[in-house]
């Protein structure tokens, strides 16, 4: 059993709990009102471009259990007033075992005292779809009025805000009473006699403060684990935490390699980030909530994936909760669809929708992966035969100019779980191709065609026009749609169908080929007409025949489909006629 399909098991068992299986957010920073992330795998992806409040969701979670409150990390000043157009709160859920149920707790931003960013649970809100809790008390997770907050212990990584001693001094210090290379020096040289003695306590000013809290060598394991992700060879790391440089605490590393001794003054940022990493993940006690903003900062595509398999594997062993906010395709690459969560602004409303259990492909379009090709996504791998088979018209610069990918599911598939994510973050460079089948007798059009008093029916308009019921998200779903936003996102989608949206001229590519037998295929068509009633049937027949074998799998189909597609000449109307179409695509950016 691979380590996915283990991660995936354990997260069915109490070895993990407590766990938080669900946050959602009625009123939180710029997330669209009632916004929800369920957390289906032991590690959780939040991917989105800059500023779409995957760190404010962090800090949710880090404020979740008990003892932890958001306002150490989001607060109220003079300059930037928290102008709340409601309550923040959100809200998480976690298993309780004594009612074998999923409870909630809330948190919400209130003043107390002097502070006006106190986060306090409170009693649950029916109007936020909480349920009361059960009187008399059943459950010792369970006060009178409320729900407990989960216990769990936190870890807490802002990767570009963990930079080394040497760095917050020389780089982010106004330390001025020393010229900073002759300050370092100095200081430098107590490090040094921290080193060569391995000190606990330093009091070198008269005695009068203690400037070390850490000196450690890290144990083999570290040291290995470290070595691993950054693709190196460590004999040994040692860790100061120090108050030497500044007033304030800060670490200092020195890494030896079997050629050379050196501290972070000479060492990258990655490496003094994955060093603090290991150092307390390794650390952490089981069970641990590990949150993690943007730990691919100064770590090269590949040390980022030998993170990831760091990651899962400590997430296996010690039952870790891991949360991971990121716009690194490599970070997400392995992940399993229900890991990956797709923040993206919907310009429609002005606020950020969370689009659950999106593929890493979806991710990587938002992300920004190949963003000068044009991408095109059909209904399954033998289409993305055909289709590319129609680009080689137009030479390889023109067959290079396009990415194509299928989904798999079909068509319905195809809209709700690629069409619509896209359309709502407003990416423009994709194309969806239907297979024919689907066509309907209802023509794509214009929403400005479309009198007001279609507004009510604007969701039939669109399942008449592509033959399926489409879904798209609108502020404050949780509690009734806002109408005028509705109205104005479903005519979007109307006239995003119309430029992105299109069929391939062919009824679907099995039929295309079984209808179109060159060579050797006319003979064995003709033989499987006669003893086959459906296009599957067919196909296997002629497999059959194409390879001499009764005994064949999808592989042996799907490459005597790609031998009878190829069969068939560059010059058929159906290549040509697509291959019109992705010139329009690519000429002017839609295709009608």
């Amino acid at each position: 059993m691979n380590i996915k399909k283990k991660l995936k098991t354990i997260l069915e068992t109490s070895s993990v709990e407590p766990f938080i299986r669900h946050i959602r957010f009625p009123f939180y920073k710029n997330l669209t009102e009632g916004s929800r992330i369920d957390f289906k795998y032991p590690i959780t992806a939040l991917v989105g471009q800059n500023g779409t409040n995957k760190s404010s969701v962090l800090r949710a979670l880090y404020g979740s259990p008990n003892n932890y409150s958001l306002g150490n990390l989001w607060f109220s000043t003079d300059v930037d007033v928290i102008q709340d157009g409601g309550r923040s709160r959100f809200i998480y859920g976690y298993h309780d075992s004594s009612t074998s149920d999923i409870v909630e707790v809330i948190k919400s931003r209130i003043s107390k005292g002097s502070d006006p960013d106190y986060w306090e649970p409170s009693r649950p809100l029916i109007s936020d779809g909480m349920k009361p809790v059960p009187e008399p008390v059943v459950s010792p997770n369970q006060s009178r009025t409320r729900w407990k907050a989960i216990e769990k212990g936190v870890i807490y990584l802002d990767f570009r805000a963990t930079i080394s001693a040497f760095d917050k001094f020389f780089y982010h210090s106004d330390f001025d009473k020393y010229p900073k290379k002759e300050h370092l020096r100095k200081r430098s040289q107590m490090v040094k006699e921290i080193i060569d003695r391995d000190l606990g306590s330093f009091k070198p000013f008269k005695g009068k403060k203690e400037k070390i809290f850490k000196n450690i060598i890290l144990d083999a394991e570290k040291t290995k684990k470290i070595s691993e992700i950054l693709g190196r060879e460590y004999i040994s790391i040692r860790m100061i935490e120090h108050a030497l440089f500044t007033n304030e605490k800060s670490s200092t590393i020195i890494l030896q390699s079997p050629s050379l001794r050196y501290s972070e003054a000479f060492a990258g940022s990655g490496e003094f980030a994955v060093a603090i990493l290991v150092n307390k993940l390794l650390d952490a006690r089981s069970c641990s909530l590990v949150l993690l903003d943007e730990p691919e900062v100064s770590l090269h595509p590949s040390a980022q994936m030998r993170l990831m398999d760091f990651l899962q594997e400590q997430s296996l062993k010690k039952k870790h909760q891991i949360v991971v906010s990121t716009h690194s395709p490599s970070i997400v690459k392995n992940l399993p669809k229900e890991a990956i969560k797709l923040f993206c602004l919907n310009e429609n409303l002005g606020k950020v929708d969370i689009l659950q259990d999106v593929s890493p492909e979806e991710s990587f379009y938002i992300l920004g992966e190949n963003p000068t090709k044009k991408t095109i996504i059909v209904e399954d791998k033998l289409a993305k035969k055909f289709v590319e088979k129609s680009l080689k018209l137009g030479g390889d610069a023109f067959f290079n100019a396009f990415d194509v990918r299928f989904c798999p599911g079909g068509a319905k598939a195809l809209i709700n779980n690629y069409a619509v994510p896209l359309f709502q973050a407003n990416v423009k460079n994709v194309l969806f191709l239907l297979d024919g089948d689907q066509i309907t007798q209802t023509e794509f059009l214009k929403s400005s065609s479309l009198a007001e008093d279609k507004n009510e029916i604007l969701q039939d308009i669109l399942k008449n026009i592509l033959g399926l019921e489409v879904k798209i998200t609108c502020d404050g779903n949780s509690g009734g749609a806002n109408k005028s936003q509705k109205i104005k996102l479903y005519r979007d989608f109307i006239d995003y169908s119309y430029n992105y949206i299109s069929y391939l001229p062919i009824l679907n590519p099995e039929n295309f080929i079984i209808e179109n037998p060159h060579g050797h295929y006319l003979e064995f068509s003709n033989a499987a007409k006669q003893a086959s009633t459906t296009p599957k049937e067919m196909i296997v027949e002629i497999c059959k025949n194409d390879i001499g074998e009764e005994d064949i799998n999808s592989d042996n189909i799907f490459e005597t489909q790609i031998r009878m597609l190829n069969r068939i000449p560059s010059s058929h109307s159906a290549f040509l006629q697509t291959k019109l179409l992705l010139q329009k695509f690519l000429d002017d950016g839609i295709i009608r």
